[in-house]
């Protein structure tokens, strides 16, 4: 899916991309999980789906690690 955008338009979708997605847009349902997202947009009050993007999980991961020793 690379280069792929606006990706997913009212879609009940179960995916796991490998390669970073330039946007998405009002997945219905579902869940999409990619490793990089460029733009989620979301303005279509139906669109349910979840999107989890891995790079977002790993920066908020790293921020909630404590060095304290």
């Amino acid at each position: 899916m690379i280069d792929t955008d606006l990706c997913f338009e009212k879609s009940e979708v179960e995916a796991e991309i490998t390669t970073p997605v330039v946007s998405i847009k009002n997945p219905a349902a579902g869940r999409i999980q990619v490793p990089a997202l460029g733009e989620l947009i979301l303005d279509d009050e139906n669109a349910k789906g979840k999107v989890i993007v891995q790079d977002q999980i790993k920066d908020h991961e790293a921020k909630r690690m404590c060095a304290c020793a």
